[in-house]
């Protein structure tokens, strides 16, 4: 269930068992939020509580949800760190806890609402248990969301705080924050309070909100790529002083010439642009720059760049020298070759 539809089934019926999934930190903020709307203040003081399962044990959370609730209509609990659904996680807790946690999921208490999160890219659905919570608990989606969901979410948002936004300043929004929802809607604050009463523009946010990372990397391959040395060697200082580390700048090369190189290729392939972001699972406004910019390089070109990067990244992370030296090195070959071609 996504989180539109989860509030709207929320202020209707509110049920007994509850599965939040995802990392989407904004997404999990909302969604508890609506969930504390369910008591008043007086009612949060007395049949509100809330577990960690890293520090608590199932029995103690069962128990608490058995009880009834005083002077009210729900005991509201939330149970963090759900560490047994994760795919990446064994169980680490005695068996008898978990028979008891299967006899409470099949017989919840009517009068307590029991939130558990699950804040994991994956849930281990070959496990009994996660079989369990998902046949018998309503899942609401925290997961990260797609393209078009990012869109209107935060075109939403816009709207509900009275502002307005233009389409270019809403993609560079999404661009600079690496079409992370939980950055968006931080960033956006700030926007919305920097003029009010002003559409947001482009070059506000241009002006207010930083680059990330990706962006920044981006902008030291177009230099590479453009055999511009001097500004190559300007952009990748420039990231070293912020700190950024080499093999971490490394990789977000090597997925931003595969993404330039993908979307070449399916172009020649005959594959319409509005059909690139869903089949890659890219942003719109991502697949749209990665089309304009990989017009300027052949596919030859492309394709040597990612060979060397690959090669460069196996001697950084094999201990054949120094990293910064080596990605330098990179830059300087790749950027001679291409002219005495």
């Amino acid at each position: 269930m996504l989180i539109n539809d989860f509030i709207q089934e929320l202020s209707q019926k509110v049920g007994p068992l509850y599965l939040v999934t995802g990392t989407e930190t904004q997404l999990i903020s909302q969604i508890r939020h609506s969930f504390e709307n369910l008591l008043t203040p007086t009612e949060r003081d007395m049949n509100f509580v809330e577990f960690n399962l890293e520090e608590t044990e199932l029995t103690t959370v069962l128990a608490e949800a058995a009880s009834l609730p005083f002077m009210g209509s729900y005991r509201l609990i939330f149970v963090t760190n759900t560490y047994f659904l994760s795919s990446n996680q064994s169980l680490g807790k005695p068996q008898a806890a978990f028979k008891e946690l299967e006899k409470y999921l099949k017989h919840p208490q009517p009068t307590t609402v029991l939130v558990f999160f699950a804040p994991y890219e994956k849930l281990d659905q070959r496990k009994k248990i996660t079989k369990l919570f998902l046949k018998h608990c309503q899942v609401v989606s925290a997961q990260k969301l797609t393209a078009q969901q990012l869109t209107i979410r935060l075109q939403q948002d816009v709207q509900e705080q009275h502002g307005q936004i233009t389409k270019a300043a809403l993609e560079q929004l999404i661009l600079r924050t690496n079409s992370d929802y939980s950055l968006a809607s931080n960033e956006l604050q700030k926007l919305l309070l920097y003029q009010p009463g002003q559409p947001i523009t482009e070059s506000t946010v241009q002006q207010l909100v930083p680059q990330t990372l990706d962006d920044n990397v981006f902008d030291l391959m177009t230099a590479i790529l453009k055999g511009d040395l001097k500004q190559a060697e300007s952009d990748y200082h420039q990231l070293l002083l912020l700190k950024s580390e080499v093999v971490g700048i490394t990789a977000l090369a090597q997925a931003q010439l595969r993404l330039l190189l993908q979307v070449k290729l399916l172009q020649q392939k005959g594959m319409a642009v509005g059909k690139l972001s869903g089949y890659l699972q890219v942003h719109p406004y991502r697949i749209k720059l990665a089309v304009q910019r990989s017009q300027q390089y052949s596919v030859a070109e492309l394709k040597k760049a990612l060979r060397d990067l690959i090669t460069i990244d196996y001697r950084m992370k094999s201990g054949q020298g120094d990293k910064e030296q080596l990605f330098e090195l990179f830059m300087i070959q790749f950027i001679q070759t291409k002219k005495s071609a």
